[in-house]
């Protein structure tokens, strides 16, 4: 877009002769004032004679009443000049307004797309980060569970698939994302292919981040674009843990007792996990004393985790298969 600002050029009296004027540009002058030719071939007459020394910029039109500008090139009066030079003037005017209501458009257009931002959709996964401990000479190395908050962002693009996280090595994470978008696809049937697909993943300190499981926020990913997809509303009560794989099932993780105690902590009802693994190891110690010696030995095994967490935090954990079980969890009303 050109906007053409006020037209202040000056003729030189030294260049006033017809022969400093190329007959090309009289005639395109006549053309112009007729109305048989545009405003931007005019124009270029008077960059011709601007460069060319014939015509000088000045902060005023100044005329000759016995050797015009437009009488040495045409012979066209200076009213019809002066009318088309308004004319332009006008046309200036008109796209100057319209170019100040383009950039209030554009202005309250950001606005809007910080809001809609703010308002994607989001899910609260549960994975964990290990805790490193040491006595001196040996390190042990536990689990602490982490609440992750996950939002999602589908917009027109080509394809392509982003996780926008903390984490410098997110390799766990942007394969989850890929595998979310495949099966997204295959539950709704739509076509991601011209849709960008940007994931964000924080918690509370973003320095917990710097270590935590990211396969197992996989399902959780799933869940929350199919749903943005569909536009359907997420429970907040519900959370989950579990890879996804590409056929739809929710595949396996570790430390599922930290995990429900993140989520116990964090005030969820229903914590879903993978087929198989709603236990928690429990271990029982037996002493008998054989004289002054005291034998202890001790078993472990699996128990159902659901009754502990909900003694402990009022929250069911049930195991779930595909992504399927997952939706009807998180989508009912």
């Amino acid at each position: 877009m050109i906007l053409i600002g006020t037209l202040a050029i000056s003729y030189s009296q030294a260049s006033a002769q017809d022969s400093s004027i190329p007959s090309w540009i009289k005639n395109t002058a006549k053309w112009w004032s007729q109305g048989q030719t545009s405003d931007s071939d005019f124009l270029q007459t008077i960059q011709y004679l601007i460069d060319n020394n014939i015509l000088h910029a000045s902060n005023s039109v100044q005329y000759n009443q016995s050797d015009s500008i437009v009488g040495n090139m045409s012979g066209v009066s200076n009213n019809q000049l002066a009318a088309k030079l308004n004319d332009l003037q006008t046309k200036y005017n008109s796209l100057q307004t319209k170019y100040n209501l383009l950039v209030q458009q554009v202005s309250s257009l950001g606005d809007h797309s910080s809001n809609t931002q703010d308002n994607n959709a989001t899910i609260s996964a549960v994975a964990v980060s290990p805790v490193i401990q040491s006595d001196g000479f040996f390190e042990t190395t536990s689990y602490q569970g982490a609440v992750l908050k996950i939002t999602v962002d589908v917009r027109d693009g080509t394809g392509l698939v982003l996780v926008n996280t903390a984490i410098p090595t997110g390799v766990d994470f942007q394969t989850s994302a890929k595998t979310a978008v495949t099966v997204a696809h295959n539950v709704t049937g739509i076509d991601l292919s011209k849709k960008d697909v940007i994931f964000s993943i924080s918690t509370g300190n973003n320095q917990n981040l710097q270590a935590v499981d990211g396969g197992s926020a996989g399902g959780a990913m799933t869940v929350l674009l199919i749903s943005d997809i569909l536009g359907k509303p997420i429970s907040n009560q519900v959370l989950m843990t579990g890879t996804i794989q590409a056929d739809g099932t929710i595949g396996p993780i570790g430390a599922a007792k930290e995990k429900a105690d993140a989520a116990g902590q964090f005030g969820a009802k229903i914590f879903l996990v993978p087929k198989g693994q709603g236990v928690m190891p429990v271990q029982t110690c037996n002493q008998t004393n054989q004289g002054p010696i005291i034998y202890q030995t001790c078993t472990t095994e699996e128990k159902s985790l659901s009754p502990a967490m909900e003694s402990k935090y009022g929250m069911k954990v049930i195991e779930i298969n595909t992504i399927q079980d997952a939706l009807k969890y998180f989508n009912s009303s």
